[in-house]
C-alpha cells in the first residue's frame, strides 16, 4: 500500500510592486505610507488612519499602527524607506515591516523581533515594537485581514543575483531625502 506525502510548496517571495500584494498587506502598507505622510506634512495622522482602517474593518488598528510607526520613528538604526501612498513600488524598509507583522499574527513573536531588529531596529526598540505589532496582529486577524506568509528577500534569493542584490540594498544607508518621495 502506498502512502502519499505532500510536500508543502516554498511561500512565494514579497513582489516589486505595491499592485501585487494581497489586500491585508495592501491596507498594511497603505497604512504606514499613510502615517509617514502624515507626519511629514506635521500632520496628526490618527484622523487618516481611523477612516481608512474603519473602511476596511479595523478601525481600531489605527491605534496600533501609530504606536508601531512611533516607536520605529524614535529605535531605528538608519532612516527607514516608505513610500509615498501612491508609489506603485515596495521598499525593502516596507517588506520588512510586511514581513514582521505576517511573523507577529502567525504567533511567532521572537522572530517578528528578530526580523525588526535585524533589519531596522535597534533590539529595544525591536521589543518595544513587538507589542504594537502583536496587537496589530491580532486587530487585523479579527477584521479578516490574514496577512500572507512570504519569504523575504534574502530567503527568496538564495542563489540568484536579483536576490542577493535586494538583500544588499536593504543594508545601504539612505539619504534623508530618500526616505519617502
Amino acid at each position: 500500500m502506498a502512502q502519499i506525502v505532500q510536500l508543502p510548496l516554498p511561500a512565494p517571495a514579497y513582489p516589486a510592486e505595491a499592485a501585487a500584494l494581497d489586500r491585508a498587506e495592501c491596507v498594511l502598507l497603505v497604512a504606514l505610507r499613510w502615517w509617514v505622510a502624515a507626519r511629514r506634512d506635521g500632520e496628526d495622522p490618527l484622523p487618516r488612519l481611523c477612516q481608512g482602517l474603519g473602511t476596511a474593518g479595523a478601525h481600531d488598528a489605527a491605534f496600533s499602527v501609530d504606536a508601531l510607526m512611533n516607536v520605529i520613528g524614535r529605535t531605528a538604526r538608519r532612516p527607514i524607506a516608505v513610500h509615498c501612498p501612491r508609489c506603485p513600488r515596495l521598499s525593502s524598509d516596507e517588506v520588512s515591516l510586511l514581513h514582521a507583522a505576517s511573523l507577529a499574527q502567525a504567533g511567532d513573536a521572537p522572530c517578528a523581533e528578530r526580523a525588526l531588529r535585524t533589519a531596522l531596529l535597534s533590539a529595544q526598540g525591536a521589543e518595544f515594537a513587538l507589542g504594537p505589532l502583536e496587537g496589530l496582529a491580532i486587530l487585523f486577524a479579527e477584521a479578516g485581514l490574514r496577512l500572507r506568509r512570504r519569504r523575504t528577500p534574502s530567503e527568496a534569493g538564495e542563489g540568484s543575483v536579483e536576490g542577493r542584490i535586494a538583500w544588499v540594498e536593504a543594508w545601504q544607508p539612505r539619504q534623508p531625502h530618500e526616505t519617502v518621495h
